[in-house]
């Protein structure tokens, strides 16, 4: 597979997967490891399939046996015909011709033999699709839950660069296609090739022209098929492409539908949408044309070479010719030697079967171009490499957090624009720091490389003078508890919401940290108290009271390091000013970092990093940095003077 850095842009589109020889050969690798995983149950299918296939053969030939040739001609029964069927030898085989009463028993008979064997068979073909509908499925699970886990371990420098709704379609729609190719490329083709073997057996043992005609026709198939199989893989490409955008679009007009209806966008993203549900609806139209186009060339060869052969056995009827493998059509359930209209059907049993397999894999071939195409997308998110990592080593995160430091840190998220440019930085535990300064300034990018989203282009990012890329990122995340700025809740109690981080809190640390954010007496207000069910988004809640709720799911996690991003921009004045104050007393033994605009915030806390150019170009107490009149000072006067 190709294997890329998603830190920087990924390639448009993960190299489709060709069904040539080396197309294939990659479809195997690729899917091997789902593939034996269910190893048995394949194994098992195979062999159901097969046993199935010659079954119904056998007891194909047997019934043009016992009715052409001993209903229709009197010709006695066979041992195996009449043991079958629970009748007597001596009445039905040892015997010149057969009466007309034991014509009419004998038919009567294999009507009741015909109908128990379409009743158990029928049963045994609708067990063997569910069977391998649950294998197929068990794969697809595998696959899916492997997309996810790695998608979940890339950085968010790749989150940034590709679309939301294009990930989505890949995990839903994209997975879904291995389940297809090891059915349609593995299962399938197997059963159908060595369906398609034994049937050109059976029409060699007629006669060698049937054999010959057949493989004629099918090399004028597959030369054909394969021919036209580039124009497949593109129409494939467009419409899966057009379909995730489709998606993309579907989902962003959801999730933006207030938005949509505020800035009155409805007409133009409607307009929008129709122009890519047409393009992906006739890039869908394409490929399914083409399907179509080449399934009826395909017939309509196919049907002449089955014509051909029903020539050439009427013309061996006629002659009243000996069949060419008589002896070896035994093993089938044949008893006649020479051509008889039994053998004729028989014959065209076979030759048709040959014709609907071939032409039911030339299907399969097709498809499975599309199949390959979403496979390689699949497989596309799958080998995107997380840009951070575990170190082969890992250093134990230390017991107690003494500091933070940031040393000399370079960070850009595109390699000739840097957010962060020489940034040093130290907070100490027991100290609330403020992160300050103007939009884009650095602020949330530092504290993204804290929690080891990023790794440092240049630098160091320390604990307790430890470098972040020397311990493992599970113990990092787990010391460093954050409150985004966008406050999401679940539509799910308010005590598992506050659990979501820390699932083993308990109903007294829950309270706790629920009081240290201002929320206790909210939540002891509403009727079920911690136990009332949220809304989705939190639809019972203000805007203030979701910020609370947020910091204080945050707090439950009881974690050395915190972060809060804009903690109290929704918050009024005297909640605010309650909330600073508990959390520098719950910040003893901790270190605090609080990114905000607002002054009522940044004057109450104990250590200010003013950033602008990606830099700390002061650092102080509030008084102390307005002493100075340098650039925090005018930030002050700034902010003071617009209201913020």
């Amino acid at each position: 597979m190709i294997q890329t850095r998603d830190n920087a842009t990924p390639p448009d589109e993960f190299e489709a997967l060709r069904l040539d020889l080396k197309g294939l050969g990659r479809i195997y690798l690729s899917t091997w490891p789902y593939i034996l995983a269910q190893i048995k149950h394949f194994l098992a299918l195979l062999a159901l399939n097969l046993g199935m296939i010659g079954f119904a053969t056998a007891f194909g030939f047997m019934s043009f046996d016992i009715l052409w040739d001993s209903v229709g001609s009197r010709a006695p029964l066979s041992q195996a015909q009449a043991a079958i069927m629970f009748l007597p030898e001596a009445d039905f085989v040892h015997v010149a011709t057969l009466s007309d009463d034991a014509r009419m028993e004998i038919l009567f008979r294999f009507l009741i033999v015909t109908a128990v064997i379409i009743i158990v068979t029928t049963s045994a073909f609708t067990l063997t699709s569910v069977y391998k509908t649950w294998i197929l499925q068990r794969v697809n699970q595998a696959l899916r839950v492997d997309m996810v886990r790695n998608a979940e371990e890339l950085s968010l420098r790749f989150h940034a660069t590709t679309s939301a709704g294009d990930g989505i379609y890949r995990v839903f729609q994209d997975s879904a296609m291995v389940t297809a190719v090891v059915d349609n490329v593995v299962v399938q083709p197997i059963i159908a090739l060595m369906t398609l073997l034994l049937q050109l057996s059976i029409a060699v043992l007629f006669s060698p022209w049937f054999a010959f005609l057949l493989c004629v026709a099918s090399g004028i198939v597959i030369a054909l098929t394969i021919w036209y199989t580039p124009r497949l893989r593109t129409w494939s490409q467009a419409a899966r492409r057009s379909n995730a955008a489709l998606f993309a679009r579907v989902q962003e007009t959801f999730q933006s539908i207030q938005a949509i209806k505020a800035y009155q966008f409805e007409g133009t993203n409607l307009a929008h949408f129709e122009q890519e549900s047409r393009f992906a609806l006739d890039n869908a139209f394409g490929l399914r044309r083409d399907f179509a186009t080449i399934k009826v060339i395909v017939s309509f060869l196919l049907a002449i070479t089955l014509f051909a052969t029903d020539y050439i056995a009427t013309q061996f009827v006629l002659r009243e010719d000996v069949v060419f493998g008589a002896s070896l059509l035994v093993l089938f359930g044949m008893t006649v030697t020479g051509w008889t209209v039994a053998a004729h059907q028989a014959r065209r049993g076979a030759v048709a079967a040959f014709t609907f397999n071939f032409e039911n894999l030339v299907r399969l071939w097709c498809f499975a171009q599309d199949m390959a195409v979403g496979l390689g997308r699949a497989f596309w998110l799958l080998s995107q490499q997380p840009e951070v990592r575990d170190p082969p080593d890992p250093v134990v995160f230390p017991v107690t957090v003494d500091h933070v430091k940031f040393e000399s840190v370079r960070f850009g998220y595109e390699s000739e624009r840097l957010v962060l440019n020489g940034f040093d930085l130290t907070a100490h535990v027991g100290q609330v720091t403020a992160l300050v300064g103007n939009s884009g300034a650095g602020k949330s990018t530092a504290m993204a490389l804290l929690l080891r989203l990023f790794d440092p282009d240049a630098g160091r990012v320390q604990i307790n003078d430890i470098n972040l890329s020397s311990m493992r990122v599970n113990d990092i995340r787990t010391a460093v508890a954050i409150a985004l700025q966008e406050n999401v809740l679940f539509p799910i109690s308010i005590a598992d919401n506050l659990r979501y981080t820390a699932p083993n809190a308990t109903d007294a640390e829950i309270r706790d940290a629920a009081n240290v954010a201002c929320a206790l007496e909210f939540i002891n207000a509403l009727p079920n108290g911690f136990e009332t069910e949220l809304g989705v988004g939190g639809a019972l809640l203000s805007v203030g009271q979701k910020q609370r709720l947020s910091i204080a799911r945050t707090l439950s996690r009881n974690a050395p390091i915190l972060v809060l991003d804009e903690p109290t921009s929704s918050l009024d004045a005297e909640t605010e000013q309650r909330l600073l104050a508990n959390l520098k007393d719950w910040a003893h033994g901790r270190v605090v970092f609080v990114i905000t605009h607002r002054m009522s915030t940044i004057k109450d806390v104990d250590h200010i990093a003013f950033l602008a150019e990606g830099k700390v170009v002061e650092a102080g107490s509030h008084d102390e940095l307005l002493n100075r009149q340098g650039r925090y000072a005018d930030f002050v006067a700034t902010a003071e003077t617009t209201h913020v």
